[in-house]
């Protein structure tokens, strides 16, 4: 089964946000869950409701007699599921249906043929009863999960904002930092910021308030617009930082080469397409309170690009690591050294490029996998920020070097000053020492922009110079 990233996200939405159904006690009587969902849900499961009683009544006409031996019970409908003709002393078992959010459809509804070919009657009813019980998708286990999920989301995406804040703020001061490629990082970082900021709002004002999602106001609707806007934007920006790396090592391009405005065209510009499209056909198709269900293939206007963002990134990664390992035996090293260095760079460009979500897009039917399925995938998904602003930034040595530089020039002037106003006499030696701090800055090029100090001309370089600024490039990001 094939879950999206959005998709885990919703169901978790409803998961906080309808009430435990009561499950009919006989299930051969026709009627609705005693749920108050909101009306086009509960409508739309009407119709399903429906459309399945038809079927099973026009199936069970088409279907040939019982070619079995011994007795058997008959093929029946029991006002939710279609039963064919079972044989005495078996337990049929069919998944639950998916008429309402309420049924968990991964559980199974079972069916008891007796032994004198008679379905199994409750005793407190002496009516035909099939047993759904474990259709309940709100279960005290389940719900204990949800929960888990949803602190899980609300901490990683708190983490990953307050982090990618520090590091905007370290891009942002910090002038040695300015080129290309930060500036890439700045944008991917902003979209992190602004979605999770969406996300903890919808958590924390929508999921826990059920009375919002009745009223069903505008408001709510415009926010998970913007959700599902910047949670494009997010993976597209990192479809920029795949080009870029792709452009800048395998076809050898400069950083200066490229422009900019192609970048802000693909990160900002074209997911307005498929966000606004979703959101004209939801309010046209499937304009459920809030816009919080998941039981519609209208999310794929949004999942299909993003998808397409990050199987392209895929072979991206496969592409520069291709290259990587190809320099690294032009470079005669170690066979074991070579594809450690090769694992490293891997395991660094994986959650920049999100292609995580590519190398894992099922999730396993087997209870206990898919539980750990889960734990890892939204751990990847709301901590992924986390994860890309201590790489990128904190870890990266770069960085490190030219905060040092700032922290030093900083106390260089501090203590210059303080000692001019002291003692005149030292003033000249405080501010040589001041002048020697400032006169080391430009001598360490700093490889995070990915280009050669700025006093060297670079149209002297040429193709071959141009490969080992690209190796130069993994090499610094393998290193941090």
């Amino acid at each position: 089964m094939k879950f999206t990233l959005t998709r885990w996200c919703l169901t978790l939405f409803i998961f906080l946000n309808r009430p435990i159904p009561v499950l009919p006690a006989t299930s051969e009587v026709t009627h609705p869950p005693t749920i108050e969902p909101e009306p086009f849900l509960y409508l739309l499961g009407k119709q399903r409701l429906l459309e399945a009683q038809h079927r099973c009544y026009d199936r069970m006409q088409k279907l040939p007699p019982y070619q079995g031996e011994g007795l058997y019970c008959n093929r029946t409908w029991d006002g939710w599921s279609c039963w064919d003709d079972t044989p005495a002393g078996v337990l049929a078992q069919q998944h639950c249906p998916d008429y309402f959010p309420d049924f968990d459809v991964a559980e199974k509804v079972t069916k008891y043929c007796e032994e004198d070919g008679v379905w199994y009657t409750h005793p407190d009813s002496n009516i035909s009863w099939s047993n759904y019980t474990m259709c309940n998708a709100f279960t005290p286990e389940k719900m204990q999960n949800a929960y888990i999920l949803y602190y899980l989301a609300i901490v990683g995406h708190s983490m990953s904002m307050f982090t990618l804040v520090i590091s905007l703020a370290i891009f942002v001061l910090v002038r040695s930092l300015k080129c290309q490629r930060v500036t890439l990082h700045k944008n991917m970082f902003l979209t992190y910021v602004l979605n999770s900021i969406i996300i903890i709002i919808h958590l924390v004002e929508v999921v826990p308030n059920g009375e919002l999602v009745k009223r069903d106001p505008p408001i709510c609707k415009i926010l998970h617009f913007f959700h599902q806007y910047m949670m494009s934007c997010n993976y597209f920006w990192m479809l920029c930082e795949g080009v870029y790396l792709h452009t800048l090592i395998v076809v050898s391009v400069f950083a200066e080469g490229q422009r900019m405005w192609w970048y802000y065209v693909l990160g900002w510009g074209l997911p307005l397409v498929p966000t606004t499209a979703h959101a004209i056909a939801r309010a046209l198709l499937f304009n459920d309170n809030c816009w919080l269900s998941v039981d519609t293939n209208l999310l794929y206007i949004i999942h299909g690009p993003v998808m397409g963002a990050l199987v392209i990134n895929f072979f991206f990664l496969l592409n520069i690591v291709r290259v990587l390992v190809k320099k690294m035996k032009e470079s005669q090293e170690e066979e074991s050294h070579m594809y450690l260095k090769a694992v490293r760079a891997t395991l660094i460009l994986v959650p920049l490029l999100g292609v995580q979500f590519v190398v894992l897009p099922w999730r396993p039917s087997h209870p206990v996998l898919g539980r750990i399925y889960d734990y890892v995938m939204h751990s990847l998904i709301h901590f992924q920020g986390f994860f890309v602003a201590v790489i990128y930034c904190f870890c990266n040595h770069e960085v490190q070097a030219a905060l040092k530089r700032q922290w030093n020039q900083y106390q260089a002037q501090r203590w210059s000053g303080r000692r001019r106003a002291n003692r005149a006499a030292n003033a000249a030696a405080a501010t040589a020492a001041a002048a020697a701090a400032l006169a080391e800055a430009p001598q360490m090029p700093v490889y995070i922009c990915h280009q050669e100090p700025r006093n060297e001309p670079t149209n002297n370089l040429g193709e071959e110079g141009a490969e080992v600024i690209a190796m130069e490039i993994i090499e610094q990001e393998s290193s941090a």
